[in-house]
């Protein structure tokens, strides 16, 4: 072979990766328009409203005993949420969200101090409420000539909420982080997991209603499809034979706004 032909193989090589890329580069924002954005805004018209709500009626949301590490943060409460698109203020691009951050704050006035006097746990505990993104401050001191480090912790727990897009697998990321005892939370979905029982279950954790959302679970979604056809297969054959509803029937689209309404609904009645 030529040089020539070598230079030519590897042109048409380049040129059938790059048609390649570009097929699948289509067929991926194919997916995005169509199964992956209405999802994102479903779930940021969610937010959205959400958080118009419990800032319209001004009852912030209580947190008892938030911190097994830190009891001194005692009773918090929600505070000054805050929702963007993109990592920018505000909305970016509705009709190209790719990715909903909500962030506010647990807080209540004051703050707490305690003492620690190892050096590895010094630096040990500087890092994990560095890595907390925590609001304190500490000093070294000398305790009856024992040298300690002083540390002191506002009374304030950021936390986020983050939905974003992996574009190139066609998948849901969620990401939450301080919302409950420091700790955070990471997961993937697929857009058939995805829907208005994703949303409920999502929101009635960040009203802290329940914490299904963040439980683990290990039945694969192929068999929890298996199992749901199985389930609605007998009860068609109920259904024909006795002429009856049965009780367990195809899964609802419930609208968006029912099941906001019915999280607030709920609020209210347990406060």
């Amino acid at each position: 072979m030529s040089v020539l032909d070598e230079l030519r193989k590897k042109a048409d090589e380049k040129k059938a990766a790059e048609q390649q890329q570009a097929i699948s580069d289509e067929q991926l924002e194919q997916v995005y328009q169509s199964k992956i954005l209405p999802k994102m805004q479903l779930i940021f018209d969610g937010f959205q409203e959400t958080i118009n709500y419990l800032n319209f009626l001004e009852e912030p949301i209580q947190v008892d005993n938030y911190c097994q590490k830190y009891p001194q943060f005692g009773i918090l409460s929600h505070a000054h949420y805050k929702i963007n698109t993109d990592g920018r203020i505000g909305l970016a691009d509705y009709n190209r969200i790719m990715q909903i951050n909500v962030s506010f704050f647990c807080e209540a006035k004051g703050d707490f101090s305690y003492r620690l006097e190892s050096e590895p746990l010094i630096d040990k505990e500087i890092n994990f409420l560095q890595a907390k993104k925590l609001f304190f401050d500490w000093k070294h001191q000398t305790i009856v000539g024992t040298p300690c480090t002083l540390f002191t912790i506002q009374r304030k727990i950021p936390v986020m909420f983050r939905v974003e897009v992996d574009f190139k697998h066609s998948l849901f990321k969620v990401a939450i982080k301080n919302h409950d005892d420091l700790q955070s939370f990471a997961k993937t979905f697929s857009p058939e997991q995805v829907d208005h029982d994703f949303l409920d279950a999502l929101l009635s954790y960040f009203l802290r209603k329940d914490n299904r959302f963040v439980k683990v679970d290990d039945i694969p979604l192929e068999y929890k499809n298996a199992i749901k056809a199985a389930v609605q297969s007998k009860a068609a054959i109920y259904q024909k034979q006795f002429g009856h509803t049965s009780a367990v029937d195809e899964e609802s689209d419930t609208p968006k706004k029912n099941i906001i309404e019915s999280l607030f609904s709920k609020f209210h009645k347990k406060s």
